[in-house]
C-alpha cells in the first residue's frame, strides 16, 4: 500500500476579450461592473498564487514511538509534514455501537504536538491484528470479533469455499455496520485535530486497498450469496480461474464470460466505494483511494480496474508500488510517474504516489533501493496532479540510521522542479494505451520470465515521456469509450503490446482514426477479445496489413538505407512478426531476404510494428529506440481523414 502527496494546480483565468457596446452607466450598473471585475481579479490573483505546499508522509505505527521516542522531531526536521496511522475497526468497536477512542489518542496527539498532520486509515479489510509492540494476536483481526460472530455469512469466501478475514465491503448488512464506524470515527477525530486531517482512507482488505483481496492464487469473492446473485443475472456460475494465461504457450483459455464477471466485480466494488466515501465525505472530510498498480497480470485479478471508476467518489487518489513484480526486487524508479500520469488522465485531480519498502527490508536492500525511491518521487512530483507521496515499510531507527535520512524533501522538490515539462505548445500530444481487459487476460502472464504486456506499455511510456519535443499521456478504456475530451486533443495514440481488447474499444479507436487521428501499435493489438476468444485481426484494415508471418528467429533490415539487425534474445517470448502490406501502405524496414515484407508498415496516419523496438536490450538498444521515437514523431500529425 502506498502513502503521500500533494501539488494543486489552479488554472489560469483571464479577463473577457468580448467587446460589451455602450450603455447608459446607472449606479446599479456600475456596482455590478465593479464586482464583476474584482472576481476576475481575485480569481486571477488565485490562479497565480503560490503552490500548495508538498504533501509527505509516512507510516508510523505505535512501535515506532516506543522504539523511537525522538521520532516525530527527526521526521519533522527531513521534511515529513503528514503520518498515516491505520484506526482499526476492532479496536474503536469492540462492543457493537460502543465507539471508544482514547486508545489512539496518546499516540495521535505526540504526532499532531509534534508538528506532523495526519492520514487516517479507516482499517475495515480484516488484516491480522498487532498489539502496540508490534506482536501478534492470534485469532484477532481489525474487524471487530462480534461482527465476524453475528454475521458470518458476511465474510468473504475464496473460490475453495474457504471464509476468509475479508467482510463482504458489498453486503448491506456489512454496509450498515461500517457505516457507524465511520461516521462516528470521522466526527470524533476531525473535531479532536481540527485542521490537521488531510483526509480519511478506505480500507477494504488486508492491504487497504480498493481491490477484492487473494490468498495465493485464490480469487475473492464467492460466497453463496455473491454465487447466486451472478446466476441470477447471468444464468451461469462465476468463472474459476485457477490458471495462468501464458502469451508465449499460444491461445489463452477462453472464458466466455470473463469481462462480464470483471464489470459485475468492479461495478459491486464501485457502489460499496462510494457509498463508504459518501460517509466520510458527509462531514466534510476528504476521502482517500489507496490503489494497486493497475497494469500488471498478477494484480488484475484484484479487479484494479476499478481505478478507472471512481473518480466522481474519491477526493484524493494514491497509487502505490513496492518495487516488487511478484517474483524479484525491481528498483524500477519510472513505475509511480507513469501511473501517476495515468491518474491524471482519468481524471484525479488529486494524486499521491506511494513508495513501499517492506520486501526489499525484509532481505535487508533497502538502502540499495532508496536512489530508485528518490528519483521515483521527483519525476512524481514534476506532475501537476501530484501533490505528495508517501513512503512505508522503513524502520524508523534513530539518526541516520534511518534510511528516511536520506529522502529530502527540499531537494526532492528542486529535482522536480528541474523535470516540470514546459508547457506543451505546438508539441505532438500522444496518448498509450492501457487496457485493464488486457491485464485482466492475461492472469499470471510471465513469458520469457516477465510480465510481457506490462513492460512493452511501461517502457513506451519511459521513452516518450523523456523526449523533450513530445505531450505524453497514458490513457485508459474509459478514456476511449466515454469520449473524454482529453482524447479529442491528442494527436495519436500508441498501443503497445495490448493483445486483449473489446471490440468496442478497437471500435473507438477506429474512430479516432478516421477523424484525424494517428494510430501506432508495436504487434497484436486485439488478436484476442475481452474473454481470450482469437479475433485474428489487429485491426488489418485501418493499419494496412494484408497478412502476417511469424518467424523464430532475428533479421536484417533496410531502413532508409541503413541497415539493422534485430536479435534473438531470451528476455523475448517471441522473434518477430514479417508483415505483407496492403495497397496504398508501404513497408519503412524491409526484410533483405523477402523485398516485398517487413516488421514496419505505414500508412499516412497509420504505422504498424511486427515486433517491440521498445523492448530491445541488446547492443542495438539505442539505435532501435531512436528509429521508435523518429517514425513515431513523423506519424503522429493529426490531419483530417480523406473521406470526411
Amino acid at each position: 500500500m502506498p502513502r503521500l502527496a500533494v501539488c494543486i494546480t489552479i488554472s489560469m483565468i483571464g479577463l473577457p476579450r468580448t467587446k460589451i457596446p455602450p450603455a447608459p452607466l446607472t449606479p446599479f450598473r456600475f456596482m455590478k461592473q465593479i464586482l464583476r471585475i474584482a472576481a476576475l481579479l481575485l480569481l486571477s490573483l488565485a490562479a497565480h498564487a503560490a503552490p500548495a505546499p508538498v504533501v509527505s508522509s509516512t507510516i508510523v505505527m505505535p512501535w515506532d514511538l516506543r522504539q523511537n521516542p525522538g521520532l516525530v522531531g527527526e521526521l519533522r526536521s527531513r521534511g515529513v509534514t503528514h503520518a498515516t496511522v491505520y484506526l482499526n475497526w476492532s479496536d474503536i468497536e469492540a462492543r457493537r455501537s460502543q465507539y471508544e477512542f482514547t486508545h489512539y489518542h496518546q499516540h495521535l496527539d505526540a504526532l499532531v504536538q509534534g508538528g506532523l498532520s495526519l492520514i487516517l486509515v479507516l482499517d475495515m479489510g480484516g488484516r491480522p491484528y498487532l498489539n502496540d509492540h508490534a506482536q501478534l494476536v492470534p485469532d484477532t483481526y481489525t474487524v471487530p470479533l462480534w461482527l465476524t460472530k453475528e454475521q458470518p455469512l458476511t465474510l468473504m469466501k475464496n473460490f475453495s469455499g474457504n471464509l476468509t478475514p475479508q467482510p463482504d465491503f458489498t453486503d448491506i448488512a456489512i454496509q450498515k455496520y461500517a457505516h457507524g464506524f465511520i461516521t462516528q470515527t470521522v466526527r470524533h477525530f476531525s473535531q479532536r485535530y481540527s485542521g490537521k486531517i488531510l483526509g480519511y482512507a478506505i480500507g477494504l482488505q488486508e492491504e487497504h486497498e480498493i481491490k477484492y483481496g487473494q490468498t495465493g492464487y485464490q480469487w475473492r469473492d464467492y460466497k453463496e450469496s455473491t454465487q447466486a446473485d451472478f446466476l441470477k443475472k447471468y444464468g451461469a456460475k462465476q468463472p474459476v480461474i485457477n490458471y495462468n494465461n501464458n502469451i508465449a504457450a499460444g491461445v489463452p483459455k477462453a472464458e466466455p464470460l470473463l469481462y462480464t464477471h470483471k464489470e459485475y466485480r468492479e461495478n459491486r466494488l464501485k457502489d460499496a466505494t462510494c457509498t463508504y466515501a459518501s460517509a466520510i465525505r458527509s462531514h466534510g472530510a476528504q476521502a482517500i483511494g489507496y490503489f494497486a498498480e493497475t497494469f500488471t497480470s498478477h494484480d488484475g485479478i484484484y479487479a484494479t480496474g476499478i481505478v478507472e471508476k471512481l473518480v466522481d467518489c474519491i477526493d484524493i487518489a494514491v497509487i502505490d508500488y513496492n518495487f516488487f513484480d511478484g517474483y524479484s526486487l525491481v528498483d524500477d524508479a519510472d513505475v509511480l510517474p507513469t501511473l501517476a500520469n495515468y491518474m491524471g488522465s482519468l481524471g484525479y485531480r488529486q494524486i499521491m504516489v506511494g513508495a513501499y519498502a517492506e520486501q526489499w527490508a525484509a532481505k535487508g536492500k533497502i538502502r540499495e533501493l532508496m536512489p530508485a525511491v528518490q528519483r521515483s518521487i521527483a519525476q512524481s512530483l514534476a506532475q501537476e496532479r501530484v501533490i505528495g507521496y508517501e513512503v512505508g515499510g522503513f524502520m524508523h531507527r534513530s539518526g541516520s540510521a534511518n534510511p528516511l535520512a536520506e529522502l529530502d524533501l527540499s531537494v526532492l522538490e528542486r529535482k522536480s522542479a528541474t523535470l516540470r515539462a514546459a508547457p506543451a505548445g505546438n508539441r505532438p500530444r500522444i496518448g498509450i494505451l492501457g487496457s485493464a481487459t488486457n491485464f485482466y487476460l492475461w492472469h499470471g502472464e510471465r513469458s520469457a520470465g516477465r510480465n510481457t504486456h506490462r513492460d512493452a506499455l511501461f517502457a513506451a511510456y519511459q521513452i516518450l515521456s523523456s523526449q523533450s519535443g513530445i505531450s505524453v499521456h497514458l490513457i485508459g478504456e474509459k478514456n476511449l469509450l466515454q469520449d473524454d475530451p482529453l482524447v479529442q486533443t491528442l494527436d495519436a495514440i500508441l498501443v503497445p503490446h495490448q493483445a486483449a481488447l473489446p471490440q468496442s474499444v478497437k471500435s473507438r479507436l477506429t474512430t479516432f482514426w478516421k477523424n484525424g487521428g494517428a494510430l501506432i501499435q508495436d504487434m497484436r493489438l486485439g488478436e484476442f477479445d475481452e474473454n481470450g476468444k482469437p479475433t485474428f485481426d489487429w485491426m488489418h484494415e485501418v493499419f494496412g496489413i494484408a497478412n502476417i508471418e511469424w518467424k523464430k528467429r532475428g533479421g536484417v533490415f533496410l531502413i532508409d538505407g541503413n541497415i539493422y539487425r534485430l536479435k534473438p534474445s531470451a528476455r523475448m517470448y517471441t522473434s518477430y512478426a514479417s508483415i505483407t502490406p496492403r495497397p496504398g501502405y508501404k513497408v519503412l524496414a524491409t526484410d533483405l531476404l523477402q523485398r516485398d515484407r517487413g516488421i514496419m508498415v505505414r500508412g499516412e496516419r497509420t504505422l504498424v510494428f511486427g515486433f517491440m523496438p521498445q523492448l530491445i536490450d541488446d547492443e542495438t538498444k539505442e539505435a532501435w529506440q531512436k528509429m521508435f521515437v523518429r517514425e513515431l514523431r513523423s506519424v503522429a500529425t493529426r490531419k483530417p481523414h480523406p473521406g470526411k
